[in-house]
């Protein structure tokens, strides 16, 4: 029972479910299920976002995209399930970012930087699965608990980035924990006011909110030659 709506590619699969190569440029069946269930994806969470997601039912997501409830039934199996994937969605993207960060980055600055730029990239290009990040307490018991599961992790591989950059002389003493309260502060808050027609693209608000944080979290220019003479004084002694 396929729906009659457009879709546009993006990297959601529908977890558990295997999608075949691409073969001849021809979208396998497969494919053809996974990027139009991302579709859905995608506008079930805009719809959460502008009206809330216990005020949004299954009718309203099916209404806007042109299709049968019924129709929806073929690729979710509920609400819940939406809201779910939309979360894993938005944490996959915050794995590619720290691997992006990983990857490319030298000093703990460069990492965090780097990292904030591509999250704020990626889920601005998403905006399905970003919309959604404020309906953190309307998973249900056992999705919320793998969600902040995920979350945590992301939090702590952040913190260690920040301590990494204290240690090396790039960022100044802050509070590792406090930093990444702070910009993922203004990620949440992002949910209230970004919208993908807006003035500025998701590209400049990246470049615009890691500007930001490196004037935040740099260090002075004296601060690596003063850890550097404590240092070489320490090592004297």
């Amino acid at each position: 029972m396929p729906l009659a709506f457009g879709t546009s590619q993006g990297p959601y699969v529908r977890r558990g479910r295997h999608s075949s190569a691409w073969k001849n440029v021809v979208l396998s069946r497969d494919q053809q299920f996974a990027l139009k269930r991302a579709a859905l994806l995608r506008q079930a969470a805009r719809a959460f976002s502008a009206h809330g997601y216990h005020d949004t039912s299954l009718d309203d997501v099916a209404k806007t995209l042109g299709v049968t409830k019924a129709a929806l039934y073929y690729y979710v199996k509920n609400k819940q399930e939406i809201l779910f994937e939309c979360h894993m969605q938005a944490q996959d993207l915050g794995e590619t970012a720290l691997q992006h960060s990983e990857q490319n980055g030298r000093s703990g600055r460069d990492k965090i930087l780097l990292l904030a730029t591509k999250y704020i990239e990626l889920i601005t290009s998403e905006m399905g699965s970003f919309a959604v990040l404020g309906e953190f307490d309307a998973l249900d018991a056992e999705n919320r608990t793998i969600i902040a599961r995920r979350r945590d992790k992301f939090d702590r591989h952040f913190r260690k980035l920040v301590s990494d950059g204290i240690a090396d002389g790039s960022i100044r003493a802050v509070d590792p924990k406090l930093t990444v309260f702070f910009f993922m502060g203004a990620i949440n808050w992002m949910t209230r006011w970004f919208r993908p027609d807006g003035p500025l693209p998701g590209t400049d608000i990246a470049r615009h909110f890691a500007d930001l944080l490196d004037k935040a979290i740099s260090a002075s220019p004296a601060e690596p030659a003063a850890k550097a003479a404590r240092s070489r004084a320490s090592a004297r002694a």
